[in-house]
């Protein structure tokens, strides 16, 4: 299902990339990862140029922003969302959209595993997210699946055990499959979003699952956590038109249950 609002969104994106129109993702939401030095301008409270402290300080692995346009979100960021970015000799791919809507949300343990680099470890925990969004770049589509507390639900730790703040990496197991091979919206090398640097790739889904008027936190990272990227926000009400309508279609309920 790929929804009129999404693709609307992406439709502008692309005008835009041609040269034809201005660029417009929506509300920005982004809220600061409570992780950073002031060291450096790379570690502030701001997500444009900015990643977590002591990871590699470069527009290949920056994360810039969550936007929402009704309830189309966009995830924006000089990373290859699609490719990953190749450093040592490995490709750190692209992790998956956390949703929390009832405000526990956890920015990740810190030390789940002892330094160094480790191999992704399978977590017992959802770190207080109610959804996640299963990505998968290679296909442009996602699932969305509702997340259970239990032994059945597993999350994948990122690979650098001094980015656990940047916790959970990926969806495992678990939860239950609400929708599958929804579309994913994804535009590549824009230069004129108003961020730092000279490219930027777009990610594009829509939220209208989470029902009208809800609140949510999103959360996402890479595979090593180099960048841990965090959102709020809420979905726009129900028009006045929709209520009224929805109000008067009730009204005809009780009218014909009275006749009847």
């Amino acid at each position: 299902m790929f929804s009129r609002r999404l693709f609307a969104a992406v439709t502008a994106v692309l005008v835009f990339a041609t040269g034809a129109s201005a660029l417009s993702l929506g509300t920005n939401i982004t809220i600061p990862d409570k992780v950073y030095s002031t060291a450096t301008g790379w570690y502030g409270q701001q997500e444009d140029n900015e990643v977590e402290p002591g990871n590699i300080a470069t527009q290949a692995w920056d994360l810039e922003g969550f936007f929402l346009s009704g309830t189309t979100l966009a995830m924006v960021g000089g990373y290859d969302f699609v490719r990953g970015v190749t450093s040592g000799g490995h490709t750190f791919t692209s992790g998956d959209l956390f949703i929390d809507v009832d405000g526990d949300a956890q920015y990740g343990p810190v030390n789940t595993k002892s330094g160094g680099a480790y191999p992704a470890l399978a977590l017992n925990d959802t770190f207080g997210y109610d959804f996640v969004l299963d990505l998968d770049f290679a296909t442009k589509t996602y699932a969305v699946i509702r997340l259970d507390e239990g032994a059945s639900t597993l999350m994948s730790s990122v690979y650098y055990a001094q980015n656990d703040e940047s916790n959970p990496w990926r969806y495992l197991s678990g939860g239950t499959v609400l929708a599958a091979n929804q579309s994913l919206g994804y535009v590549a090398g824009l230069t004129d979003t108003g961020f730092a640097g000279d490219w930027h790739n777009a990610v594009f889904v829509d939220l209208s699952f989470l029902g009208h008027g809800a609140d949510f936190t999103v959360h996402f990272t890479m595979e090593c956590g180099n960048d841990n990227l965090m959102g709020q926000g809420a979905l726009p009400a129900p028009e006045p038109g929709t209520l009224l309508l929805l109000g008067t279609g009730l009204l005809g309920l009780l009218a014909w249950r009275r006749r009847h």
